[in-house]
């Protein structure tokens, strides 16, 4: 055995005893990592509402407060995409979201488009088509997580409909089968929340309203305390 390969081995090892030892530490912890990811960020803005509000200030504030909320729940390890105005391809949060195996992803967007009376909130997952177009090729147990994976995802968007709302009445759109670019090839569950329409004046108005971005951020906060 060369010295390079006894070095290039004594390194792997040392990183799979990491990872290892990483699953353990959550293990005995018992605490869930959430992702939050606010979508967009640095040279990538997003959708541009009325008056130029950027999807991406937008998510990341939302973001942010729901962070500080569930900060209060020891249950709960919270940990975020990008937590300032930077930008991070989406390929960059998957390799992010594979290495830590968080019990969840939430994404955080706006809308925009479909005409400025356009109004209300909706959610994507990958979806159950999805699911059934992949399972050539797959055992039993691998399609079986992907089903409890898609089962926890459809959870969540309930809990958030529910609790959103009491903020928003009457202006869910329900949840939608779609395969984000964020939830391809990730084996967790992902929920896409488009939260409003920076096109609509009057949900421009809330969603760059501190107080009303705090509300949201409870809501949010409050669904995936539920979910455990």
């Amino acid at each position: 055995m060369t010295h390079s390969y006894y070095k290039y081995v004594v390194a792997l090892i040392s990183v799979l005893v990491f990872f290892l030892m990483a699953g353990i530490v959550w293990a005995q912890t018992g605490k869930p990592i959430v992702v939050i990811d606010p979508a967009h960020g640095g040279k990538d803005q997003g959708v541009l509402g009325i008056h130029q509000a950027a999807e991406k200030d937008l998510t990341l504030a939302i973001a942010l407060a729901m962070q500080r909320e569930l900060a209060q729940d020891s249950r709960i390890q919270v940990v975020l995409t990008r937590n300032d105005d930077r930008t991070v391809s989406v390929e960059d949060r998957r390799e992010k979201i594979q290495k830590l195996h968080p019990a969840m992803v939430l994404s955080l967007h706006v809308n925009a488009g479909f005409g400025r009376n356009s109004s209300g909130f909706e959610m994507y997952y990958p979806g159950f088509k999805s699911l059934e177009a992949s399972r050539a090729g797959e055992n039993g147990q691998t399609v079986t997580s992907q089903n409890q994976y898609l089962g926890d995802a459809v959870k969540l968007a309930r809990l958030t409909q529910k609790n959103l709302d009491v903020l928003f009445p009457r202006k869910g759109r329900g949840l939608r089968e779609a395969m984000t670019p964020l939830s391809e090839g990730l084996s967790v569950p992902v929920l896409v929340v488009e939260l409003g329409f920076v096109t609509n004046a009057e949900e421009k108005k809330k969603l760059t309203d501190g107080k009303i971005q705090a509300d949201i951020a409870r809501a949010l906060a409050k669904s995936v305390q539920a979910f455990f």
